[in-house]
């Protein structure tokens, strides 16, 4: 732990009960057994498989939002 935060830690930081926490989701596989089991996802998955998140799709609707690729992005839109 460094000696000087920005943030004093929390009480079960400094008992270790956080890192017990984790360690014993890690060992379970908690994780992954929500991953397919949390709807929120689910649904990226789902946007996975349909390819939401291509590059060409991402390329529209960066461009539906009006952010139109340029030069170098030197001259792109003012918000």
């Amino acid at each position: 732990m460094k000696l000087f935060r920005y943030r004093k830690p929390s009480l079960n930081t400094l008992l270790g009960i956080t890192a017990a926490k984790r360690r014993i989701k890690r060992e379970l596989g908690i994780s992954q057994v929500q991953a397919w089991t949390k709807p929120s996802r689910v649904k990226q998955r789902l946007k996975q498989r349909v390819g939401l998140y291509s590059p060409a799709m991402t390329i529209i609707r960066q461009t539906a939002k009006g952010n139109l690729p340029s030069l170098l992005g030197l001259f792109g839109r003012k918000r």
